[in-house]
């Protein structure tokens, strides 16, 4: 997988929660290159724990839920806030709550001698719809995810401006990557490899503006330079606003076979970031949407 050199943090120590998930670890892994990094997770897969520990990264085995953090280091220069409940949160909403909302609240306070935490947040924070939300809009969110994801960035947001934490908030717009869970896009991806039918609910036109897993590394990691007091927010996602079927079209000409539809009634929820201020401030993703659906089906598609 091509991640870009962040050359720009070297000798930093730096603590990624969530470094077993998607983002984290592939963040984790490339910090590691120039830094000392701590990672904490729950490491239920013991590959991932393997794969970041032979990359240099201290792992930090904990259940943030119910496990003590006060034996934590706290002399981080820089903090990445990745870990976060995605699934199950409306069934568990007690869970979601630690581990969204209270948890961050507590890691800001924490580590409130860094130079910088990074908050990573979501797009679903926003109304579900086919315009492109900017930071100054409205907030709408639907679920327990999104509900606590909010409030994650309610109670970041208050200690760190209570302690003067410099911090930034990210609201992530669908990162995807050929590892792991790998988003939305690989999930598609798989569905079309294993001849399953993706469900498609024509009358609602969901839109999407993907970026690719080395962008989301490279701008999260860039974030740090725009911590402050109160936080910054920023969208963050790509450039290209697709539609679903236009993203399966793109999965079909990488891989070369149909993709199956299975016609549906469910309401389909999708958001779109405006990103105007993330290309301002940290600048635009070097990978194009039809190369980053490329590279996912070369990985999970061809290669056992």
């Amino acid at each position: 997988m091509y991640l870009g050199r962040l050359t720009y943090l070297k000798g930093k120590k730096m603590l990624v929660t969530g470094a077993s998930g998607f983002v984290g670890s592939c963040l984790a892994l490339e910090l590691a290159k120039y830094n000392e990094v701590h990672g904490l997770a729950r490491f239920r897969d013991e590959s991932v724990r393997r794969l970041l520990e032979d990359a240099g990264v201290k792992v930090i085995s904990k259940d943030v839920s119910r496990d003590r953090f006060d034996d934590v280091p706290t002399d981080y220069d820089y903090v990445f806030s990745e870990l976060a409940m995605l699934r199950n949160c409306d069934a568990y909403p007690k869970e979601a709550f630690l581990l969204n909302t209270r948890f961050v609240g507590e890691l800001v306070e924490h580590c409130k001698e860094a130079d910088g935490i990074v908050l990573a947040s979501t797009g679903a924070v926003y109304r579900p719809s086919t315009n492109e939300w900017n930071e100054e809009d409205p907030l709408y969110p639907l679920g327990m995810y999104a509900l606590t994801k909010l409030c994650g960035e309610v109670l970041g947001s208050y200690v760190s401006e209570k302690l003067s934490v410099p911090t930034c908030i990210l609201r992530y717009f669908y990162p995807y990557g050929p590892s792991g869970a790998g988003g939305i896009l690989a999930r598609w991806v798989d569905m079309v490899k294993d001849g399953v039918a993706i469900p498609l609910n024509r009358a609602m036109v969901t839109r999407y503006n993907p970026h690719y897993i080395s962008d989301c590394v490279e701008l999260t990691t860039k974030a740090t330079r725009l911590c402050t007091v109160p936080p910054a927010v920023i969208n963050v996602g790509g450039v290209e606003n697709k539609s679903k079927t236009e993203l399966l079209d793109l999965i079909s000409e990488a891989s070369g076979l149909d993709y199956r539809i299975e016609e549906s009634e469910k309401e389909e929820l999708a958001w779109v970031g405006d990103v105007s201020a993330m290309l301002k401030s940290l600048g635009e993703p070097k990978v194009k949407l039809k190369q980053g659906v490329k590279s996912v089906v070369e990985k999970r598609f061809f290669k056992h």
